[in-house]
């Protein structure tokens, strides 16, 4: 009785393995077949982008005009000059960002042309028009005295606003794009990571001299926590993907199984068995957590004495389903 039990509990997760994988085959070919829209019209996936760029601007907004500001805090890129501005000035914040955010722009078609301002346009237009909505009707979410949980706060609400804006292609318009103005006209040899820390770094020492050291470190904590962040939705909320190293028994078959039934690659190699001697095929395979969990099935059903090692891989770049598209990557 236990045993028709536990055969008919078998039978059941072999269907449902079945079905998963008939619907993995079929996700997958789409991303073959359409690497870029997935199974998507143009402007299914361009209405797709703008939303995420539309809500990143309403989050980040929200961080800077509503927390930052009533808190006296201030960050890197434009929102730091703008307020270091207005230590001196009496002008208001939304409208000095927005000036610094079209001279940058004019700054880009200047020295890179239209293709890199229309990365930048929406952003650079619709992020501090948000602001000025919010800073002209007094809009405050958070103030407290505890300023290092509100640092810390802030910047998880900028880091999702941020990983949103690079996750739907979009660019923030800020100093990363100078960087990038810097590196393709005077310093091609050194990385837009790298001269953009130099801008922030520059931005925060000079916010230690006008605010004071305590918050030009409450800065240096909005930028660490809203960069762990954005890397967290940039990453995290793409589909997780696995590295499969396997040393089968019968490497054709298994190579015949993903290709046929996941629909996914293989790519192959020859290894050697130092202590044997024996020269055999180790495939690698990149795939989502689940369609491993569908080969280490197979394996233990058809080749149990195969030989396979698991990595968590963080993202890849290239065509195929949780992959993202090399060709949108700011590198």
């Amino acid at each position: 009785m236990i045993d028709q039990k536990e055969n008919k509990a078998v039978s059941a997760i072999d269907k449902k393995l079945e079905k998963e994988t008939a619907a993995n085959r079929k996700v997958n070919e789409i991303y073959a077949r359409d690497p870029e829209l997935h199974g998507k019209t143009r402007l299914q996936a361009s209405a797709i982008e703008v939303g995420y760029a539309i809500l990143a601007v309403l989050i980040g907004s929200t961080a800077t005009v509503t927390i930052m500001l009533p808190n006296g805090l201030t960050f890197g890129g434009i929102t730091g000059i703008t307020r270091i501005i207005q230590h001196y000035t009496d002008w208001n914040f939304s409208l000095t960002n927005y000036a610094l955010s079209l001279i940058i722009t004019a700054i880009v078609w200047a020295f890179l042309g239209f293709k890199e301002v229309r990365k930048i346009l929406l952003m650079s237009v619709l992020y501090p028009a948000v602001n000025l909505f919010l800073e002209l009707n007094h809009v405050v979410l958070i103030k407290s005295d505890d300023l290092f949980l509100v640092s810390v706060f802030c910047g998880v609400v900028l880091g999702v606003s941020n990983g949103l804006t690079f996750k739907a292609g979009f660019s923030s318009g800020g100093t990363d794009s100078l960087a990038k103005v810097i590196k393709y006209r005077w310093l091609p040899h050194l990385g837009i990571n790298d001269i953009t820390f130099a801008i922030n770094a520059i931005i925060v020492l000079v916010s230690a001299i006008v605010y004071g050291l305590q918050i030009a470190l409450y800065a240096v904590i909005i930028i660490y926590v809203s960069m762990k962040v954005g890397e967290t939705v940039m990453y995290g909320f793409s589909d997780k993907i696995v590295e499969l190293d396997i040393i089968p028994g019968d490497a054709e078959k298994l190579t015949q199984y993903i290709m046929n039934e996941l629909g996914r690659g293989v790519s192959s190699i020859e290894v050697t068995g130092e202590y044997t001697g024996d020269k055999r095929k180790q495939l690698k395979i990149l795939c989502s957590p689940r369609e491993s969990f569908l080969i280490k099935r197979h394996l233990a059903k058809e080749d149990p004495k195969s030989f396979v090692s698991v990595i968590s891989v963080k993202s890849v770049w290239g065509r195929g389903r949780g992959f993202s598209d090399i060709r949108d990557m700011d590198n």
